[in-house]
């Protein structure tokens, strides 16, 4: 690869084979305890955020309508 001023780029460039060479000799750097925790972590976040999670627009808008005609008549009751 050409450098400006006609010069070469003695950068060696990192190709696939590369990286897939190194995962060879990868050690696991995370414990079994530190992923449960995260799990458990995540898990907190995620249902301390559930407010909504489960809202839905209807498919039809007479849907829509009949649903609040049917719960405004069952506040009557």
């Amino acid at each position: 690869m050409e450098v400006d001023g006609g010069q070469e780029d003695e950068v060696a460039q990192i190709k696939a084979a590369h990286f897939e060479e190194s995962m060879r000799y990868v050690r696991r750097s995370v414990s079994d305890a530190d992923i449960r925790k995260y799990q458990a972590f995540a898990q907190t976040l995620q249902q301390s955020r559930g407010f909504g999670t489960e809202f839905r627009f209807p498919a039809q808008p007479q849907a829509a309508d009949a649903a609040v005609h049917t719960s405004a008549a069952a506040d009557e009751d």
